[in-house]
């Protein structure tokens, strides 16, 4: 009897390890070089994650949550910093850092206004800072914030 082959349909990893660091003052500034020492990890290669330029392996990801969870204090999943299609366990970044409602730096540009993307997210009310409403595939392949 023949199966076929189980297509290995993975979908975009979202990771919001760099939002997670701006809730914290250790990480917050210059924070690649110091969280990269404490979990271990190259500076480059917490770059290219925070940039979502590559997939972090299981451990490493277990290493940011451990370093993140000693400087917030508080539990944090692994699959709350990277999540396949950005379906975090919580769903809101401040929830995950214990913040009581907050935008990130870039919900504001550069004269002050609210940014499109952010236009009627609520303080503490956003998943990520690259998809503030959350990640999802549309119908023709494309990704969009929805």
């Amino acid at each position: 009897m023949k199966h076929p082959p189980q297509p290995q349909a993975f979908r975009p990893a979202v990771n919001r390890v760099g939002d997670v660091m701006a809730h914290t003052r250790r990480y917050a500034f210059k924070g690649v070089g110091r969280l990269a020492r404490d979990a271990g990890i190259s500076p480059a290669a917490l770059s290219r994650i925070i940039n979502g330029e590559i997939n972090p392996s299981a451990l490493m990801v277990s290493r940011l949550a451990n370093a993140l969870e000693r400087e917030l204090g508080l539990r944090i999943d692994p699959r709350d910093l990277v999540a396949e299609e950005g379906r975090f366990l919580r769903r809101f970044a401040c929830d995950l850092c214990g913040c009581r409602g907050c935008l990130p730096e870039s919900a504001i540009d550069e004269y002050g206004e609210t940014r499109k993307a952010f236009v009627g997210i609520k303080p503490g009310r956003w998943v990520t800072s690259r998809y503030p409403r959350g990640y999802e595939i549309t119908e023709t392949g494309g990704n969009h914030a929805d």
